[in-house]
């Protein structure tokens, strides 16, 4: 190889790791301006979506056992594949029906009487799993709902039943979404988008069961708790929280700290932002996606 090919070649390498370390901590790789119109700019700051942030992967942001897809809900593909368990076959045929949007964007890629059959095959590989809660062999929820998340998959359970009990113990399974078999089909391709896009989802109809709901594992906040949690998990830094509600960033840290202590002797850790905003839409402080 000649040396000018070399130098090119050490030269390609530097600019390839200055572009990677520029991409690890967030600033551009130095380089001039690619051509045509420039890039759009970051959206302008505000909180979230209701669903709140989505972590690319379990609470932690990890990619969920090293599984093929990103995170529940880190989807980039135009194209949400779909998974069904049901133990009534009639559900089962009719779930592409019910489900395929369309202009596309939906799809069902596998469909199972029981959680472990429907992981034995191509169901393991959906971005969102349909979980019926009646099942016929005998397994649990909370069970049911690890093992999904366990393989990859987000949980999105489509079941007939509205008791608080039911509702409750599946979304504190792991659950990202709550809907009920009657509702239009519509909703629950929305549903499915939603879930998909790592956000949390309860039919309307349900909220009730969050707001009123007085489980002795739901913690007792204060009024100045539940504004600096309501604003706080919904993507709010915490200098914005404090502008906004007209106090110190050191008291409103000790707020969110209280709140986690609460929800921690309560239970239901919540160490991250995300697992946050999970405790407040289960608890009605925020309300549920519409």
């Amino acid at each position: 190889m000649s040396g000018a090919a070399r130098e090119g070649n050490a030269a390609a390498g530097v600019a390839d790791s200055t572009a990677a370390a520029g991409v690890a901590d967030g600033t551009a790789a130095p380089g001039p301006p690619a051509p045509g119109p420039p890039a759009a700019g970051p959206p302008a700051p505000g909180p979230p979506a209701v669903g709140g942030p989505a972590a690319p992967g379990g609470a932690d942001g990890t990619d969920r056992a090293g599984g093929r897809s990103p995170a529940p809900g880190m989807v980039a593909a135009s194209v949400v594949d779909v998974a069904a368990v049901d133990d009534h076959p009639i559900v089962l045929d009719g779930v592409a029906s019910w489900v395929t949007a369309p202009d596309g964007g939906i799809r069902v890629v596998g469909t199972a009487t029981t959680v472990d059959g429907l992981l034995a095959g191509p169901g393991r590989h959906a971005h969102v799993v349909l979980l019926d809660l009646d099942l016929g062999d005998g397994t649990t929820v909370e069970r049911n709902v690890a093992a999904i998340l366990a393989a990859g998959p987000a949980v999105l359970v489509l079941a007939a039943s509205d008791k608080p009990v039911v509702v409750r113990a599946a979304m504190r399974a792991g659950a990202l979404g709550y809907v009920l078999k009657d509702e239009e089909t519509a909703q629950v391709r929305a549903a499915i988008r939603c879930v998909a896009a790592g956000r949390g989802w309860v039919s309307p109809r349900l909220a009730y069961i969050f707001a009123t709901d007085d489980a002795t594992d739901r913690p007792v906040l204060s009024p100045q708790e539940t504004r600096a949690l309501q604003l706080y998990a919904t993507g709010m830094p915490m200098k914005s929280v404090a502008r906004r509600m007209a106090i110190s960033e050191e008291t409103v840290k000790q707020y969110v700290s209280r709140v986690r202590e609460k929800y921690a002797r309560a239970g239901r850790a919540a160490h991250t932002k995300l697992e946050l905003y999970h405790r407040a839409v289960e608890d009605g402080h925020l309300p549920p996606h519409p």
